[in-house]
């Protein structure tokens, strides 16, 4: 009895099999020609759409930077120099380009920037990134009562440090001659490596205030905005597989449901619950 009905079974799988083979089979210029002139058809409308390029720069700077090259100080100017609110308010001008014009991404690991502005034009693009770039060096640096602030601190650390070099050329001397004895020599000794510690200390920081009065320059460019050759978007194969791959799906979908709606008319009780269900959708 068991292997009858899974002789059964089998049997009905291997007709439901055919049939889906019969059916693809009846359908197949269908599903080669339809999807083929759905591509065609993407294909010949991605030659209509406008080309856009991008130009790609690469700076070192960490995500403050990227944050303050789409501020209101750094696009205004851009805009204004260039004429990028030609029928539009600066407002607006200053959307399009935050939102669709202009990407900035930062580095996990090699904390790089990476700016990259599309346009119509590849020279407007490299144009846009470069004015970017020239602004957000000026907007960097530090103005008013913060730059008051750090040159005198920047003045009070060349002071300790000619203080701390002044000291340490006095005890080098002291040990050189070595003329107090031992005792005396291991604490000279001792305190030539503490004032070694507070030159190297002001150094640093010297150097970090001198950063930080400097701002972005150009010491930081890794790589200048290119100018682009060929246009990012539109992809135009890409859009011609997407439109044959979906149209052969759709077309598929269309043909099983075909299908499925003649096979349900044929039988009688299925043909009566559709009615029904026509029915109930007609009442609400």
């Amino acid at each position: 009895m068991t292997k009858t009905m899974q002789a059964a079974s089998a049997a009905r799988e291997t007709y439901a099999f055919l049939d889906l083979l019969v059916l693809l089979a009846q359908n197949l210029k269908l599903l080669i020609i339809g999807p083929l002139v759905a591509g065609l058809c993407a294909l010949g409308i991605s030659f209509l759409v406008p080309p856009t390029y991008q130009s790609v720069a690469v700076l070192q700077a960490e995500q403050p930077t990227a944050s303050l090259m789409v501020t209101a100080s750094v696009l205004d100017p851009v805009i204004a120099n260039l004429g990028l609110a030609k029928d539009e308010t600066l407002e607006e001008a200053r959307l399009r380009l935050r939102e669709k014009q202009i990407k900035t991404t930062v580095g996990r690991n090699d904390k790089l920037l990476t700016l990259t502005v599309s346009d119509r034009s590849a020279a407007q693009a490299q144009a846009i990134a470069n004015a970017l770039i020239s602004q957000t060096y000026r907007e960097s640096q530090p103005k008013s009562t913060v730059r008051a602030r750090l040159e005198t601190q920047l003045a009070e650390a060349r002071e300790r440090l000619k203080n701390a070099q002044d000291a340490s050329a006095g005890l080098l001397k002291r040990l050189e001659a070595n003329v107090s004895g031992a005792n005396a020599g291991a604490e000279l000794a001792r305190g030539y490596a503490e004032l070694l510690g507070a030159t190297g200390a002001a150094q640093s920081q010297i150097s970090a205030l001198e950063a930080q009065l400097e701002g972005l320059s150009a010491a930081q460019l890794v790589q200048s905005p290119t100018l682009p050759m060929k246009p990012s978007q539109p992809k135009k194969g890409l859009i011609a597989i997407g439109a044959t791959l979906g149209a052969g799906l759709l077309l598929l979908i269309f043909i099983f449901l075909r299908h499925t709606w003649r096979s349900t008319a044929i039988n009688p009780d299925a043909s009566e619950r559709l009615s029904l269900i026509r029915r109930s959708i007609r009442l609400m």
